[in-house]
């Protein structure tokens, strides 16, 4: 089978590149493993969502301290050598939140991974380095489908714990931590390619002293305010959805798996379509309709009235914002120049994380005081702003010209 007849992938692939996305199938697996049991984790261990928003919250503290260091350094003295303080300071808070029973502990934790996700600011930047300009948007489709596609296949791991409890006597929550340590051992394995990618990847030379460069300062600003409000809408509620379903239907992990792993693949196909519509649309008028044409269905979730319908609603809005995501960082990385996209990437990030610190503990607190469903209703809301403020933005900022500098 040709994957170029069903994915657009770029006309030159090199060595490091196929590495990276490699890479990105272990974390992806990683990452839907622990997604699909990690609240549910958190649950069995007594946690309400008030308590699991302020965990989440952390993360988003860690991310904010070290991002816009990460990248400024990262421009000045490579993006690589940045990316290699990541793997120490992930393995320290991935084996805390193993052995965490404490929600002070847990809080640490994701300060930790927070930082060590403060430092993948550099990612972005590093994997546009591999590819040249005009293929950019196939460059980022390509590595969207991929993640989602490992993802789903990690949501499958769900089907595990109830298996583990009905055949052999685990506790759910015993059944729950050995999923995650399954995710440990694969995110573990990515440290390797991290070091080979590095040590492979040729950079522009920055002569001259240290300076902070930043030339496309109104282009940052845009996007760190629509940073800001994608985040605030999502995070208010998704961040908490494990949650949300397992206390209004009583969803488990072998349900919430099967979920995750059928949308994903709808957002896998989402992703993969984009850059065939950004070339009949254009990248930005397709980032547009996306948001817009997932917003009704965000706020008609907390209507839904049995499991089946909040899964169709989740999984149609999730494949109508999937075409954005990708086109969204394609077109960061276009309208900036090479020399400085990390800083530019670490400032918006940044940003990001006022939203992401604030909302999960606010969706929590809601959902604690008030009304589950409340936090939904807010989060719909804002993406409505969302989806006229990024067109009214940037119609008129123009794709730099400047071709990659990498071999």
């Amino acid at each position: 089978m040709n994957l170029r007849s069903i994915v657009p992938v770029p006309d030159r692939v090199s060595l490091p590149a196929k590495l990276f996305l490699f890479s990105q199938v272990l974390n992806g697996f990683a990452n839907g493993t622990f997604g699909v049991v990690f609240q549910l984790y958190l649950i069995s261990i007594g946690f309400d969502g008030a308590d699991i928003g302020s965990i989440s919250m952390m993360n988003a503290i860690g991310v904010a301290l070290l991002t816009l260091p990460a990248g400024v350094l990262a421009d000045r003295y490579g993006k690589g050598k940045i990316a290699l303080i990541k793997p120490p300071i992930m393995v320290l808070s991935i084996l805390m939140i193993l052995t965490s029973k404490s929600l002070e502990m847990f809080r640490l934790a994701f300060f930790l991974l927070g930082l060590n996700n403060g430092l993948g600011t550099v990612w972005g930047p590093l994997y546009s380095l591999l590819f040249d300009r005009e293929d950019m948007d196939k460059a980022f489709g390509l590595l969207g489908s991929i993640g989602i596609l490992s993802n789903s296949m990690g949501n499958l791991m769900g089907f595990i714990p109830p298996i583990l409890v009905d055949s052999y006597g685990f506790s759910l929550q015993a059944s729950y931590w050995n999923m995650m340590t399954i995710s440990a051992g694969l995110w573990f394995t990515t440290i390797p390619f991290t070091v080979i990618i590095v040590r492979g990847l040729v950079e522009p030379k920055v002569e001259g002293r240290f300076r902070f460069n930043l030339r496309s300062r109104g282009v940052v600003a845009k996007f760190c305010f629509l940073r800001m409000i994608e985040s605030l809408g999502f995070l208010v509620f998704f961040s908490l959805f494990p949650y949300y379903v397992n206390r209004k239907f009583g969803v488990e992990s072998d349900v919430l798996g099967t979920l995750f792993f059928f949308t994903n693949f709808i957002s896998a196909a989402a992703q993969a379509m984009a850059p065939r519509v950004s070339q009949r649309l254009g990248t930005l008028k397709t980032v547009v309709a996306s948001i817009a044409l997932c917003t009704p269905f965000y706020l008609m979730i907390p209507l839904a009235p049995n499991l089946a319908w909040l899964s169709a609603l989740y999984t149609i809005r999730r494949g109508f914002k999937s075409m954005a995501d990708p086109l969204t960082g394609s077109l960061i990385m276009k309208l900036l120049y090479d020399d400085e996209k990390a800083t530019a990437n670490s400032i918006i990030t940044m940003a990001n994380q006022g939203s992401s610190i604030a909302a999960p503990w606010l969706g929590g607190l809601i959902m604690r005081q008030i009304s589950l469903d409340l936090p939904a209703f807010l989060g719909g809301g804002v993406f409505i702003l969302h989806a006229f403020s990024f067109y009214f933005l940037l119609r008129n900022e123009e794709v730099k010209a400047e071709k990659s500098g990498v071999d």
